[in-house]
């Protein structure tokens, strides 16, 4: 198990309040705050300056709902957020891997001809 691994443990009434008051703020700010951004500028653009229909908060939802599933298909593997504890490796250590990773080529390459000259 990892030893780094912390738990949050909520305690009584205010734990829970702490928390309510967590998951709204991510609520507004990743839901709420967007729809009304989207909708107020649709509005703006769309309906005053180009004479366009208007949308309410639900179909702004659906709006965002698409942009989000759009970026998420587009950027699905192009972007990565790795987090890890830096650890100093000496060279020796790193040389050792370095060897290993060779060896192992080596030997997967073997085996690669030994396959080719039996198929032969």
């Amino acid at each position: 198990m990892n030893k780094n691994f912390k738990v949050v443990q909520i305690h009584g009434l205010s734990g829970i309040l702490i928390l309510g008051f967590v998951l709204t703020g991510l609520v507004c700010g990743f839901v709420i705050f967007p729809i009304w951004v989207i909708m107020n500028a649709w509005n703006a653009i769309a309906g005053d300056i180009l004479g366009g229909p208007v949308i309410n908060y639900f179909q702004a939802f659906l709006l965002w709902l698409a942009i989000a599933l759009i970026f998420y298909l587009v950027l699905k593997n192009s972007i990565s957020i790795k987090i890890q504890k830096e650890e100093c490796i000496d060279s020796r250590d790193i040389k050792d891997i370095v060897s290993e990773i060779k060896e192992e080529k080596d030997t997967e390459a073997e085996d690669i001809r030994e396959k080719k000259e039996t198929r032969r």
